[in-house]
């Protein structure tokens, strides 16, 4: 049989299923799913001894997530997760229960003892694939829920690949999991090292105005829409429900006591594997730099793998220098936010400049930090970079410095969602996602009911026209001409 690669020529293909045909380790392995049926099939794949031996288990959590019968998740059992209201949440795609707030409630008080992280563990530990009884589940994972039957493929699905074939981390997560399970209770415990902090509460200082973004998550967004009048009601909503949500941030960060959170987090030192920082942009942040010094100071950097979400367009904030903290953690991820290659990422993050975030890339990878420092992609796909998107996926696949690559569909704001996309592009583009089974099922989705997909060139229309004069001046029908036959 034979079929189109990503860049449109035949390829000969004896197996319409070939699983590694277009895939590597560096793409999450999903190459089965289809909406409504996820791919478990690259679960598990790298386990130890004790996963050798829990094969023959039908019971245990791996066997029982591989082969569905559980809706499992890590995030329930090792993520502290704090949006940017202060409010907690299970995941960064979770939704909030508006009680636990970082203002009053401990991380420690949050994973032990809320209402809402116990009822998901439960549901996650229940064996019902039937999902009507799933109150949690169907309540604060409407995301992901969404995602799999869209897609067969969302952040739990990219998740548990990663973590499945990670054999030590995976063997806490089955204790942990088989515990609460037999106790009904969640405890710490030092020597277990399965936990996560992510913390948003910082503020949303960022130095980029991507064309996606919600505003509220972006000072330089904001400062574009006071500046230049840079809103579509269309396109985003009512202006004053985003202005309230900005305030909000605001008053979260004057009620935060930044200290007592620093102080929380080197508490949990013991537990910690990972701490997660994201703005706005972390980097340029200097609040995030007091709680890298805190952690050092308290001794437990060495065990602690941090993760940065980054537009990696800058590595120093003031007298900080992030490059002088790789040595003393466990090592550093940068998961780098890449959603087009050369000028369509300057385009879709405007103010950004491709050969600074390659050159930082190459300064990550240097030999002096090897094994210390990591980079990973992380993406998401809007009706816009998928236009182009396939040569990111090409350009990490083969670029020996990046580690790893992952990517989401853009649900907010609504009119950005790649099947709104004029039929005749999404056609074209179809052959070219050959292998990603969940980027075809979005493109071949039809347009939202009020798509008007007019608005959507009007709005980046409008942001060319702010930038004009300017040293990120760009037109959007230079960056992707086949746009223009589709404006009035």
């Amino acid at each position: 049989m034979k079929n189109k690669n990503r860049e449109g020529k035949l390829i000969e293909r004896k197996d319409p299923e070939l699983r590694y045909n277009l895939i590597t380790r560096k793409l999450p392995g999903h190459i089965l799913a289809r909406p409504g049926n996820v791919d478990t099939t690259d679960w598990f794949k790298n386990i130890s001894e004790k996963g050798e031996q829990r094969k023959k288990d039908p019971n245990s959590i791996m066997n029982r997530a591989k082969n569905k019968d559980n809706w499992f998740c890590v995030h329930p059992f090792a993520e502290m997760f704090v949006e940017i209201d202060g409010y907690y949440q299970a995941c960064c795609l979770a939704k909030k229960n508006y009680k636990n707030n970082i203002s009053n409630t401990p991380f420690k008080s949050w994973m032990e003892d809320s209402e809402y992280m116990n009822g998901l563990r439960k549901e996650m530990l229940n064996p019902a694939k039937d999902f009507k009884d799933n109150k949690f589940i169907n309540e604060y994972c409407v995301r992901c829920i969404k995602d799999e039957k869209r897609y067969g493929k969302s952040r739990r699905t990219y998740t548990m690949w990663k973590d499945s074939n990670n054999p030590e981390f995976w063997d806490n997560i089955e204790r942990i999991a088989r515990e609460y399970e037999e106790t009904g209770k969640y405890k710490f415990k030092e020597n277990n090292r399965i936990c996560q902090i992510q913390l948003k509460a910082f503020g949303v200082e960022c130095n980029l105005d991507c064309h996606m973004c919600l505003h509220e998550n972006s000072s330089m967004r904001m400062d574009m829409v006071k500046k230049h009048n840079l809103w579509n009601t269309k396109v985003f909503g009512p202006l004053d429900s985003t202005l309230k949500k900005y305030k909000d941030v605001a008053d979260n960060l004057a009620k935060i006591d930044i200290k007592d959170v620093i102080n929380q987090v080197c508490e949990l030192g013991p537990y910690l594997r990972s701490i997660k920082v994201i703005g706005g942009e972390p980097l340029i942040m200097k609040q995030y730099y007091q709680l890298l010094d805190a952690v050092i100071e308290s001794g437990h950097a060495k065990d602690i793998i941090i993760k940065f979400q980054t537009n990696l367009t800058k590595l120093v904030a003031g007298k900080h220098k992030f490059i002088n903290y790789i040595p003393h953690f466990l090592n550093i991820s940068f998961t780098v936010s890449i959603d087009g290659v050369g000028k369509y990422q300057d385009y879709c993050r405007r103010r950004g400049v491709w050969e600074e975030i390659e050159d930082n890339i190459d300064l990550v990878n240097d030999p002096k930090f090897k094994d210390k420092a990591y980079v990973d992609v992380n993406s998401v796909i809007t009706c816009l970079n998928v236009l182009r998107y396939y040569k990111v996926i090409d350009y990490c696949n083969n670029h020996p410095g990046v580690r790893s690559i992952g990517w989401l569909m853009i649900e907010w704001p609504k009119a950005l969602r790649v099947n709104n996309l004029p039929d005749k592009l999404k056609n074209n583009l179809i052959p070219k996602y050959e292998g990603f089974p969940d980027i075809q099922s979005a493109l071949k989705m039809p347009p939202c009911e009020d798509n008007d997909f007019q608005e959507t060139i009007n709005y980046l229309l409008k942001q060319d026209e702010a930038y004009k004069g300017t040293k990120w001046e760009m037109h959007l029908f230079d960056v992707f001409p086949e746009l223009k036959e589709f404006a009035k």
